[in-house]
């Protein structure tokens, strides 16, 4: 609890944080603690990570305003003032001597509620109202728990509440077995023994062993906030080897469907190399499926078609007098959708654009203030990485925005052909 607390609030204090947290800042402060000699110099990844689940709700909260949202083994975090929109809903849920904890510098409110119970204990889920939406945060929590216990949890939660999101990170198995061996950070920390850890390439398939609503996972990768050590491991991220070795964040739905969901998202919330050509690999193989149950549908057609001439009495009229406005409503809402996506793709172009015109104007500063040629050589690697990272990421963001365009350009187009195949079919 307090070393995620020192990560967020040293990282608040930085010149350009990458989190905004003036509450840990406070309550870092308020505390008579020596974070400093216990847990050494923060490398504010645990702020990032943070931030990235900060992104995450705020989009989700754009469609469900008055939603829920339960952060288990919340302890000192202060995500729910991060995001507040004035309607939505919190529940924290902790163990009593953390919520006591939580009390003295958080007080709840009617909106912020606190439980004093193990997440574990499945009493917390009776006090969930999800009619508004439900959004489950589990942040450096489940590799603390051992593995039947977060199969027990996560399989709960998704039994219990269809349609929810969840978002929980999770360590690399070398990592977890790291600690349970005792891994000192500092000479006066050691780490806690972590029991559950996983690889990326195994969430999805482990997740859907445990339970079969869970649905499409996103990955939100994170790691340090800024400099050598940011570019590292964004390079790390591109190498799926070393991508399944390092910590991530999850972000999976729960579906409200009858079947398994056959396709798993496996892509950043920050788009990188790697998950634009996860993301052009599934929309290909959309594509293909979609060709695929189009010709079933047309082949179905042409049967019923010519056993309409052959026997009209017969004929399968319901049928015929769906085709065209199934077909007019389906590219109805492709042509709505488009013109949705093209705003948006214009919209994000201007921003960049505008953005590279402000880092040019910053960098011409910043060069224009070195007094030293020491300064000046410090102040130009600094603009170079600067540059190479927001190439790459420009790169990686609007390609990954043209494969989401094409993507929901598709959807209408898949669901009624989905629908076709099912009556025709089944």
């Amino acid at each position: 609890m307090l070393w995620s607390l020192h990560n967020r609030a040293c990282e608040a204090r930085q010149d350009d944080p990458v989190l905004i947290d003036p509450h840990s800042v406070t309550i870092h402060a308020a505390m008579q603690y020596d974070f400093a000699r216990h847990f050494g110099e923060p490398g504010g990844s645990l702020a990032v990570r943070a931030a990235a689940i900060d992104r995450a709700l705020r989009l989700w909260l754009e469609t469900h305003p008055d939603g829920l949202v339960v952060s288990l083994g919340e302890g000192l975090e202060t995500q729910a003032q991060r995001v507040d929109n004035g309607r939505m809903r919190w529940l924290s849920v902790d163990l009593p001597e953390a919520i006591g904890l939580r009390e003295r510098f958080i007080p709840p409110t009617n909106r912020f509620r606190h439980l004093a119970v193990s997440v574990l204990d499945p009493a917390w889920m009776d006090e969930v109202d999800d009619t508004a939406g439900l959004f489950v945060v589990a942040q450096g929590l489940l590799m603390y728990l051992d593995p039947p216990s977060v199969r027990d949890l996560l399989g709960g939660i998704a039994e219990r509440f269809p349609g929810a999101e969840l978002v929980f990170d999770v360590v690399p198995p070398w990592f977890s077995r790291l600690t349970m061996i005792g891994f000192q950070q500092t000479p006066h920390y050691r780490l806690p023994a972590m029991p559950w850890g996983i690889g990326r390439d195994s969430v999805a398939e482990t997740l859907r062993s445990w339970h079969w609503r869970f649905a499409d996972c996103v990955f939100l990768e994170y790691g340090a906030p800024r400099g050598l050590p940011r570019l590292l491991s964004r390079l790390m991220h591109e190498i799926p080897s070393a991508r399944h070795e390092l910590p991530c964040l999850v972000h999976v739905t729960t579906t409200t469907g009858d079947r398994t969901p056959s396709m798993t998202i496996d892509t950043s919330g920050a788009a990188s190399i790697g998950g634009v050509f996860a993301a052009a690999t599934l929309n290909a193989t959309r594509s293909s499926d979609l060709a695929r149950a189009s010709s079933q549908v047309v082949a179905k057609r042409v049967v019923l078609g010519v056993a309409g001439a052959l026997n009209p009495a017969d004929a399968d009229h319901a049928e015929f007098a769906r085709m065209v406005p199934e077909k007019i409503e389906a590219f109805s809402a492709v042509g709505s959708v488009v013109r949705q996506q093209t705003d948006h793709v214009a919209r994000e172009w201007t921003r960049l654009a505008s953005d590279e015109l402000k880092a040019a104007a910053q960098a011409t500063l910043a060069l224009a203030g070195c007094s030293t040629p020491a300064a000046l050589a410090a102040a130009q690697h600094a603009l170079m990485l600067g540059w190479f990272e927001r190439a790459a990421a420009n790169v990686a963001a609007m390609g990954m925005l043209t494969l989401r365009a094409q993507e929901a350009a598709m959807a209408p187009l898949h669901a009624q052909v989905a629908v076709n195949v099912d009556r025709l079919t089944g």
